[in-house]
Parts: structure tokens; C-alpha cells; sequence
């Protein structure tokens, strides 16, 4: 899995790395590091990239300064195609081939077109038939509501659906929305969640508009008018 991280400073580019392969990249100030910022307010060794799982997971190294992603202080995470690193004064913008599927690929075999709307029949055939395909897993998480009373909603399904269908796990109202709206698959390696509207504008993540995208802990949520936030683990009784 290719990725490549654009480093800006100011709003201009001074530099693109590019990996295919790596078990772990380093990214600060010390010559050794994979990805070198020469910059006395970067740590020797600030913050590095660990491949695992088949995902990547961004770790703080204990820096001076920190180290922020999308704007929020992380010592801890699961890096999606479009985050922003910050370090110091500098941004490293992170993407992945993972995250831009060939024509008709993607990561679960859902069928992807040309304009990057998803063709799959949203049917209970067909729903029954991606559930049968997604493998069994310990992976915990849950979804705390930001609207009415404070309540969360567990993640225990292979697949969990979004839409105004009356067997949806989460209801949606308002005019026109559709019996399905999004999908979010459990599997192995965590929780992924996919649009499947026709225009693909119904879900955004932390303020980002997102067609298909995996969850990191406390990212915020948000599918047509319904705003949650995803934890991962088993909801505790202050959450019930």
C-alpha cells in the first residue's frame, strides 16, 4: 500500500515523500529519520508511522511540541486518507493508494462507478449477502448521539445501516431520504463506514465530507441530520 506525505509549510509544498513498503517511518529533525524536517522546533524523533493490520497508526514520540491531526492533539491515531498532520510549523498531508480504488475495486468488493458512486443494489439480498462475506471479529465500538438524551448505540453487527428504511439500525427522517443512506461495516481491522447515495454528500467526518472512509476513536460523525460520535470499545454505564 503506497503512501505519500506532502510536507507544506505556509501553504507551500517544500516536499513529497513517497513509501510502497514500510513496517515503520520516523519523522523528525535526526538525519535517520525516513522523514527528515531540518527545524529546531521539531523533536529529534517527533512522531513516526507504524504500518499494522493493513492500516497505518500515527504515534507521538513523547515530543517538545506535540504532534496534531486535523487540528487535534493526538498521542495516538489511525491515519485516513486526507488527514493533515501538524508538527511544529509545518502540515504533512497523508494519502494512501488504499483509499483510491481502481475503477470497480474497493476494500470489501462493494462495486465502486466511474464518478465513485457506489452501484451496489441496497436490497436485502444483497445486504445479506455483504454480511455473509464480512468476517468475524472481537473489533468493539459504539456511537454516543449528540442530539436528545445522552445515550450510545453499540456496534455489534457486521453490518450496521443508516437510512429510513424501517429495519435501519439508526432512523433517519426528513423529506426524500432514502430507505439507505450509509453503511458501516465491522470487520477485523475496525469500522469503515460508506455513503451510498447517488451524490455521495450525506456523511461527514470531523467536518469532512467522506464517501468511504474507516473510523478512528472520538472522530465525529455526522450522516444527513443525525451528529454522533464514534469511540471504539464497549460503551461504559456512564454512557448507557
Amino acid at each position: 500500500m503506497a503512501v505519500k506525505l506532502t510536507l507544506v509549510l505556509s501553504g507551500r509544498t517544500l516536499k513529497r515523500f513517497e513509501f510502497d513498503e514500510f513496517e515503520r517511518l520516523r519523522i523528525g529533525r535526526s538525519e535517520d529519520c525516513e522523514v527528515l524536517i531540518e527545524n529546531l522546533g521539531i523533536s529529534r524523533y517527533h512522531a513516526e508511522i507504524q504500518a499494522k493490520d493493513g492500516f497505518h497508526v500515527l504515534r507521538d514520540l513523547q515530543s517538545n511540541n506535540g504532534t496534531f491531526v486535523n487540528g487535534n492533539k493526538v498521542e495516538v491515531h489511525n491515519l485516513n486518507h486526507g488527514d493533515v498532520v501538524t508538527i511544529g510549523k509545518y502540515s504533512l498531508e497523508y494519502s494512501t493508494s488504499r483509499d483510491e480504488p481502481r475503477r470497480g475495486e474497493s476494500e470489501t468488493d462493494l462495486p465502486v462507478a466511474v464518478d465513485g458512486a457506489l452501484t451496489v443494489q441496497v436490497d436485502p439480498t444483497s445486504l445479506a449477502r455483504m454480511a455473509s462475506g464480512t468476517k468475524a471479529t472481537r473489533v468493539r465500538g459504539y456511537f454516543s448521539l449528540k442530539e436528545g438524551p445522552k445515550r450510545s448505540i453499540s456496534l455489534d453487527k457486521p453490518l450496521f445501516l443508516f437510512g429510513a428504511d424501517p429495519e435501519a439500525d439508526l432512523r433517519l427522517t426528513g423529506w426524500f431520504c432514502p430507505r439507505v443512506v450509509a453503511v458501516l461495516i465491522r470487520d477485523d481491522t475496525g469500522f469503515r463506514i460508506v455513503d451510498v447515495t447517488e451524490k455521495g454528500t450525506a456523511i461527514s467526518v470531523n467536518g469532512k465530507p467522506r464517501r468511504d472512509v474507516r473510523l478512528s476513536d472520538n472522530d465525529e460523525v455526522r450522516v444527513r441530520d443525525r451528529h454522533m460520535t464514534f469511540n471504539r470499545g464497549a460503551p461504559g454505564a456512564a454512557d448507557q
